[in-house]
């Protein structure tokens, strides 16, 4: 019984959070918010998360397990054409930091240490790269390598700049134009097209 109460007090902790950094970023995130949010004393925080920076972390962790759960769905989409599974998963990353502004940053920080998920990202990405160089899908003189680079670079400054205005008109033409310019840059025109 203590357990499943310790572990509720943990997800109710986590949950608050979580809401909160979705939301308002992870700097509004505090020890006292979070506290009254879950109804427990700050012992408890301490005692599941370490700190506030251990909590922020388990946050991150949430995160990327929506976000890999979208991805999965996306790759799931088998479609034949390489251009437009790479503007599926560009969609679909762009869409996640829309949907949630306020993590985006921490999930992907601009400076610092980088989690281990995104890794784990740049890994997926990377494959799919190297599975259209090897059907000789990318365009001459690009490799999976340079092209996860500039993939990934390109696809975290939109995915930024759309977090930090959620609301603005321009993000869905801004973030098309970056994608469909470097996906024509990457991949090697269709058969026949």
């Amino acid at each position: 019984m203590l357990q499943n109460m310790a572990g509720d007090a943990r997800e109710r902790m986590l949950a608050a959070a979580f809401e909160i950094a979705k939301r308002d970023g992870v700097d509004a995130v505090s020890t006292r918010v979070i506290c009254a949010a879950a109804g427990v004393q700050a012992p408890s925080l301490y005692h599941h998360f370490g700190n506030r920076a251990g909590l922020i972390r388990a946050v991150v962790d949430v995160a990327f397990e929506e976000y890999f759960h979208r991805k999965d769905v996306v790759i799931a989409t088998d479609d034949a054409d390489p251009r437009t599974r790479i503007a599926a998963g560009w969609d679909a990353h762009v869409a996640f930091a829309l949907a949630y502004p306020g993590l985006y940053p921490a999930m992907y920080p601009t400076s610092g240490p980088l989690s281990k998920h995104v890794e784990r990202s740049g890994a997926l990405l990377r494959a799919g790269f190297d599975e259209l160089e090897q059907v000789g899908a990318l365009r001459p003189g690009i490799t999976a390598a340079l092209a996860t680079n500039a993939l990934r670079a390109a696809l975290r400054g939109v995915a930024h700049a759309v977090a930090a205005n959620p609301g603005s008109d321009d993000n869905d033409l801004t973030s098309v134009v970056v994608r469909d310019s470097l996906i024509k840059a990457l991949v090697a025109d269709p058969a026949g097209g």
